[in-house]
């Protein structure tokens, strides 16, 4: 699928909380990171790139307690003037934190989540306007990061465990790439994936047919690609959505253009960006409807909310694609894995 150069203005998304889940390596069979210094050399910048036998390059390495999985990749949260994040920066990795707090925390009291700093595509990458995001050094420089950092859970630390891949804006684009690269040809993966959160970019039928995957018809389907991009009514959207775009109800998991009314809103939540400080939780927050013509997830805040949507047109809410849906994403991810794993129980002999 051809992403347009403007998707570069999506980068620019919600710095989040700062908050460290890094509870050490796993035990068992599977090899842990060692502190060993990661050797090899860059294609972009002067940064070295990750070795994820290096614990330091771990945003997330939980001791496992849980029946399944998750691959976490966080949105671009990087400003550095390299073109490139600086994962070696505290500054940059506190970022990176942060927003690990705000949006992987939906997938926690269900799973081990795991997740790798990787060198993203930074907001300072200047572009063409006929020059594609996903073809700068800069994007394919952080997505092979990505993927050989899946790589490395596969083979060290999953053992064999079902799992979740979730993402968000640049976080959801490299794991599009890695879909497409690692799931078409692997039954087994594919056997093995409860579901793939990609959520704040579009996911096409070209994408879905390339990995091998189809698209959530519902809130309880296994081995499919959850997806939307969140904005008003009125807005125009953002160039995170583009023509082809899938997209799922958060509120009812349905892919109809019915209404779900603020009422099914078990509750958004919202962080102070900087400080990692949670500001509220709100109950029955927004209503959540399909637009059918464009594939967006379209929504009804409150009156008199003052939200900072960032450098986007009016009512692009790229940025709360997590925080509007914050309780029934959590729900979500408890009912697919228990739907995945009673499928399971199911099916042996």
């Amino acid at each position: 699928m051809i992403r347009k150069a403007h998707f570069l203005l999506c980068l620019i998304i919600t710095i989040g909380v700062c908050f460290i889940l890094t509870s050490g390596c796993l035990t068992g069979e599977a090899s842990t990171p060692q502190d060993e210094e990661a050797v090899p050399t860059s294609t972009v910048g002067p940064d070295p790139a990750p070795d994820y036998n290096d614990s330091y390059y771990w945003l997330s390495l939980p001791s496992v307690g849980k029946t399944v999985d998750v691959f976490y990749v966080y949105p671009t949260v990087s400003s550095s003037p390299t073109g490139s994040m600086d994962i070696t920066s505290d500054e940059e990795r506190a970022l990176a934190q942060g927003i690990f707090n705000a949006q992987a925390s939906v997938f926690a009291s269900h799973a081990n989540v795991f997740a790798p700093y990787y060198r993203q595509m930074s907001t300072q990458v200047a572009m063409g306007p006929d020059e594609l995001a996903t073809d700068t050094a800069e994007f394919k420089q952080g997505a092979v990061d990505v993927e050989a950092a899946f790589d490395y859970y596969i083979a060290n630390l999953n053992q064999g465990r079902p799992f979740i891949i979730a993402g968000h804006s640049q976080g959801t684009m490299a794991l599009i790439e890695l879909i497409k690269n690692r799931f078409g040809s692997d039954a087994d993966l594919r056997s093995r994936l409860v579901a793939a959160y990609l959520i704040g970019y579009t996911v096409t039928d070209a994408d879905l047919e390339a990995a091998g995957l189809t698209a959530a018809q519902g809130a309880n389907d296994t081995g499919v690609v959850i997806t939307y991009n969140t904005q008003s009514v009125t807005s125009a959207g953002g160039p995170m959505l583009m023509p082809g775009a899938h997209c799922i109800n958060p509120l009812t998991w349905t892919t109809d253009a019915a209404d779900a009314p603020a009422s099914e809103n078990l509750g958004a939540r919202f962080y102070n960006d900087s400080t990692g400080e949670l500001l509220r939780e709100v109950a029955n927050y927004s209503d959540a409807r399909i637009n059918p013509e464009t594939g967006a997830l379209t929504t009804t805040i409150p009156a008199g909310e003052d939200l900072d949507i960032g450098p986007y047109s009016e009512g692009v809410y790229h940025r709360y694609d997590y925080a509007f849906w914050y309780r029934n994403l959590e729900q979500n991810v408890g009912d697919r894995i228990a739907a995945f794993l009673n499928a399971t129980d199911s099916s042996r002999p």
